[in-house]
């Protein structure tokens, strides 16, 4: 199963259920725009849910079409859930049909929130390997990377056992040419084989700004941040791997508004009170207008790529590695540049 989200994308490989072929599916819950999440009281949730296509976040189909190209010659199957696409999302995905075929599937459920989105994903996997591929994530698809060695790997392993395994990424930000010091490569990719007992669930912490990467600093106000991330559980008799090599870029590129709600994104979940903010919308225009005496999200998300790009760094190809082929074209016609004046970061430019 493999799913891509977030756009969030979560991709699996393996055997069909109650199989014993070495095919592969690749599950992808594209969640291109957000939903409320459950959360505090029922009144609360059944507001958030009735309110949520009006509070959307939007911009990640920037990188869809790269994004599923990239599991082409790795997933047998691709399942995108879709919660509310915007209408530049549809036409990628009607673009997509015509290259991937029969292996692209659509599913819409409109009024789930971000984890019943995920573990319906879970839910619908028809193959033993599920890998979690957000949809601003681009595979390898040549080279030492190439994700389809980690396809080979894993059809290679005991059938008979459950694993979980970890994935590196290299992550860009800003724009494809610079990243943040501390998040040069990942490690939380995951992929897993598919069981009943394996759910993605909430977790609720309260941080000190100095337990988070550089880029979720930025602008971070108080000794703590409350957050709820989403985490995968797996039963205990799972065996624990890591993949060594490199096998996608985590494209951490958007226009400044998304990137502005996207920080705002922990925040919102872990706050609670979605009677008050059913959309992450609705809190950053709460927040924005309290911390920095603004009252216009555009303006907002200006002041804020100007700090977030300041701990920009450039990309070191040395210890990344080379882009993915899907990629370089964007290399040629940048849509963001960090600029420059006198060495130092002042911001970036954002072209239409």
């Amino acid at each position: 199963m493999a799913s891509v989200s977030r756009i969030a994308t979560t991709s699996a490989i393996g055997p069909p259920t109650g199989s014993n072929d070495g095919r592969a599916f690749a599950l992808a819950p594209l969640r291109l725009l957000t939903g409320a999440p459950t959360g505090g009281g029922g009144d609360a949730r059944e507001s958030a849910q009735r309110r949520q296509r009006h509070g959307r976040v939007r911009g990640e189909e920037e990188w869809l079409e790269p994004c599923l190209l990239s599991l082409r010659e790795f997933a047998d199957e691709i399942l995108v859930l879709d919660n509310g696409a915007s209408s530049q999302a549809q036409a990628a995905l009607d673009r997509l049909r015509d290259s991937l075929g029969e292996i692209l599937r659509l599913e819409r459920c409109p009024d789930l929130d971000l984890f019943q989105l995920s573990n319906l994903g879970l839910a619908k996997a028809r193959f033993r390997w599920v890998i979690r591929w957000d949809a601003d994530f681009v595979a390898h698809t040549s080279g030492a990377g190439d994700i389809r060695s980690l396809r080979r790997s894993l059809l290679e392993l005991d059938r008979r056992r459950y694993y979980l395994m970890y994935l590196p990424a290299v992550e860009v930000a800003g724009d494809l040419f610079h990243q943040f010091p501390d998040r040069r490569v990942r490690f939380d990719g995951q992929v897993h084989v598919a069981a009943e007992g394996a759910r993605y669930v909430p977790v609720r912490r309260s941080l000190p700004p100095s337990a988070v990467a550089s880029p979720d600093r930025v602008l971070r106000p108080g000794p703590t941040l409350r957050v709820t991330l989403e985490s995968l559980r797996v039963p205990k008799f799972y065996q624990v791997l890591r993949w060594p090599q490199v096998t996608y870029f985590h494209v951490n590129v958007k226009s400044a508004r998304r990137s502005l709600l996207g920080h705002f994104w922990l925040e919102w979940l872990g706050q609670g009170d979605f009677a008050r903010f059913p959309t992450v919308e609705a809190y950053a225009q709460a927040e924005v207008r309290a911390r920095w005496d603004l009252t216009d999200l555009d303006a907002a998300a200006r002041h804020f790529m100007a700090r977030y790009c300041a701990g920009l760094v450039a990309f070191d190809a040395d210890r990344c590695g080379p882009y993915p082929d899907l990629l370089r074209p964007f290399l040629d016609r940048p849509r963001y540049r960090v600029e420059y004046r006198d060495g130092q970061v002042v911001g970036r430019r954002e072209g239409a």
